[in-house]
């Protein structure tokens, strides 16, 4: 089940990053660093809060972001913040 939520949220997630963030998703991995490797700032953090949570219904504090390091952490705490009724789809 875990694996069938990771596989639905991903390009989810990827699509924010593509289409939201104007990132170029093909050479990021779960390992890439969201600072460091994909080149987020304040401002990508920002506009990626208001995306996950208007595509995915994901609501996620500045501190939830803050303790994600890689975007396999962001997927994380983006799962673990689905409505129940979205998790267990």
């Amino acid at each position: 089940m875990e694996m069938s939520q990771s596989e639905a949220v991903n390009p989810e997630l990827l699509a924010i990053l593509r289409d939201d963030l104007n990132i170029d998703v093909s050479r990021v991995s779960r390992d890439s660093r969201l600072i460091d490797d994909v080149g987020m700032d304040s401002v990508a953090f920002a506009v990626g809060m208001v995306a996950i949570e208007d595509r995915l219904g994901a609501a996620l504090s500045e501190e939830d972001l803050l303790s994600c390091e890689t975007l396999g952490d962001l997927e994380k705490v983006v799962l673990a913040k689905l409505p129940a009724d979205q998790a267990n789809a």
